[in-house]
């Protein structure tokens, strides 16, 4: 598996030989930054061919794939001779002398045993060093010596495999496991390979060709298994392209979850078009990213998040980021971040095929997306695109990708294998705003800004804030300290605020989503920005729906898509904000009102706080915004 990681910073709480395995042994290892954009200078090279798998196992790493040869940092130019696999230092690149093990075919997966001491390798190699072993062994770490002892075999590639609650998890396109039939998904003990008879799923109904398992992911509690692959039944259940295993149940059984988003056809070149799963670090949700050709509205070719804790059929993603036509290979969430890699150009590219569409952000190869909504972060290393990045692997120290390319980070000779480490990287600023009881502000038509105090009962007196000319503003709303507004030409600015003063604007690129019949700034009549979900509401003149779309302050990237959060009573909005989970919004004709917002949407009857009719003043606004410091 490319992506399982022994985490060595938990060696002082448990001693094994001074190595430990990680609790789950499947997800990434969560990060506080977005890790640095500049690759590490000491790590090693590989001179050909692809790396498709990399596991961390305390002071080294090991790496498999398809390749000849590999060279260290410091002399490129002098290949040194490994079979598809190869160790070296996790800290100084030193490649392991020791560890040689000749494989005559691809090592597509690795995961790290339980003692430490140990790694499988799954693909489809037929023999290591010279004696028969198809598709799966266990070597030693100290010197790739195969261990005998370990007799789980298969008739077919495994193409990936994870290490959880004491048993090896491998998926592929074997049909046969020991001997016995086991389609596509089976676990083994890992110590003598012994095939389990707790996971004995029926898979069935190929979409075309192989049947087969291509990824696998368990939860950090070890208590579900995702499987992404070519098929369409499991159990006799509809389950097409992903299936959700309780790993609970004696036997293990097909989770209540299912969706039938994956049950269109992308390029009917592809078997199955899912190419990656990952899960978050706190088990909450997981990420597919995927192959396919763009299809409008499918999920081809995207990037999506969808929520562990739900059950039933009918399963739709929280988010889904689209590439325009681009493959992405590999996912890794480290909770800062959702880390992809393929050969895509752009991300927030869901309206153009092959070309960059209004809202298209440039991200060559490789890119950082918010875990909120899916919008590139700035993080933009670039790497030659090849066909892919196969391995992301997050570590305490940092980031491990694996590819077909030799470029990365504009662009540094790392030749299939770089490390983007956490030392360097950057934070990600946290999304505040406004709560009440606080301060709220009013872009008054005539171009005046004043505020009052609101404790969720009573308002103050107003005050007059000088500086500025609103006239032009076509709403507001402001995150951590940056005051944010629409303006008469069709743009969305930014720029500080402290309560008092208000800096120079600074125009976000919007990159073309600002037209017309997508993004009309120019004809905002409010809106407001919630930071859990990382949405940006508003409304427009001559339209009565409450509309939205994806905004990222950390990039300023804005959304290319455009959803309805409600559909009708929104037509006479005049400036609304929202605090503490409540939308205030005013009305042209004058009034301020109160209605519960959860969920996303507005919910319940609106109460009039004050207006014309209640106590004689008038809510008529440019924007509404409560300050956010």
């Amino acid at each position: 598996m490319r992506r399982r990681v022994l985490l060595s910073s938990l060696v002082s709480a448990v001693v094994l030989v001074g190595l430990v395995a990680q609790p789950g042994g499947a997800v990434n290892v969560p990060h506080p930054v977005v890790v640095s954009a500049d690759p590490a200078n000491w790590t090693p090279h590989v001179l050909d061919g692809k790396v498709d798998a990399i596991v961390v196992v305390g002071d080294k790493v090991v790496a498999g794939g398809l390749f000849t040869q590999v060279a260290t940092a410091d002399d490129p130019a002098t290949p040194i001779a490994r079979s598809n696999i190869f160790a070296f230092d996790a800290t100084t690149g030193a490649i392991d002398p020791n560890f040689t093990p000749l494989m005559d075919g691809e090592v597509e997966s690795l995961a790290v045993a339980p003692d430490g001491l140990h790694v499988f390798a799954g693909g489809r190699f037929t023999k290591i060093n010279g004696t028969a072993q198809k598709s799966l062994a266990k070597l030693r770490l100290s010197d790739g010596v195969r261990i005998t002892q370990f007799k789980g075999k298969t008739n077919a590639r495994v193409k990936d495999m994870a290490l959880s609650g004491g048993r090896l998890y491998i998926g592929g396109t074997f049909a046969t496991v020991n001997g016995a039939a086991r389609v596509a998904l089976a676990a083994l003990d890992p110590t003598t390979g012994a095939l389990s008879p707790d996971l004995g799923l029926q898979f069935s109904g190929p979409r075309t060709g192989t049947l087969n398992v291509d990824k696998l992911d368990i939860t950090p509690d070890g208590s579900k298994l995702i499987a992404i692959g070519n098929w369409t039944l499991v159990n006799g259940l509809q389950r097409d392209q992903i299936v959700m295993v309780d790993l609970t149940t004696t036997p293990a059984s097909v989770f209540d979850w299912a969706t039938t988003r994956y049950q269109q056809q992308c390029a009917a070149v592809f078997d199955t078009y899912m190419r990656d799963v990952d899960i978050a670090p706190d088990g909450s949700y997981f990420v597919i990213g995927t192959t396919g050709a763009y299809r409008a509205g499918s999920l081809c070719d995207t990037a999506s998040r969808w929520e562990l804790g739900r059950t039933g059929s009918g399963q739709q993603p929280t988010w889904v980021d689209y590439t325009g036509g681009d493959t992405l290979y590999s996912v890794a969430i480290t909770g800062t971040a959702v880390y992809v890699g393929g050969h895509q150009r752009w991300l927030n590219n869901p309206l153009r095929s092959g070309n960059a569409g209004p809202g298209a952000v440039a991200r060559e190869g490789i890119a950082a997306l918010d875990p909120h909504n899916g919008l590139p972060l700035s993080w933009n290393p670039g790497r030659d695109r090849g066909v892919g990045a196969f391995a992301l692997v997050s570590t305490p120290a940092g980031l491990w990708i694996g590819s077909d390319t030799d470029r990365i980070g504009r662009y540094e000779f790392h030749g299939r294998i770089a490390f983007m480490p956490v030392a360097g990287g950057s934070a990600v600023p946290e999304s505040r705003v406004g709560a009440v009881p606080g301060e709220l502000y009013r872009l008054g038509l005539t171009g005046t800004m004043d505020h009052r105090g609101y404790d969720g009962t009573a308002f103050g007196a107003p005050t007059s804030v000088p500086g500025v000319d609103w006239t032009q503003a076509r709403g507001a709303f402001m995150v951590s300290g940056k005051l944010y507004t629409g303006w008469s030409d069709n743009n969305l600015y930014v720029r500080d605020f402290d309560g008092t003063t208000a800096g120079a604007a600074t125009a976000l690129n919007l990159a073309g989503v600002n037209t017309s019949t997508n993004f009309p700034v120019n004809r905002v009549t409010g809106m407001f920005f919630e930071p859990s979900s990382g949405r940006l509401y508003y409304t427009l003149s001559a339209d009565a729906r409450l509309l939205y779309r994806y905004f990222t302050p950390e990039s300023g990237v804005v959304g290319a898509e455009t959803f309805t959060a409600s559909a009708t009573g929104w037509s006479t909005v005049s400036g609304m904000t929202l605090a503490s989970g409540k939308l205030y919004f005013a009305t042209s004709g004058g009034n301020l009102s109160r209605v519960d917002f959860a969920g996303g949407v507005p919910s319940g009857s609106a109460t009039v706080l004050s207006g014309p009719a209640v106590d004689g003043q008038s809510w008529q606004s440019r924007g509404l915004f409560v300050l956010a410091t």
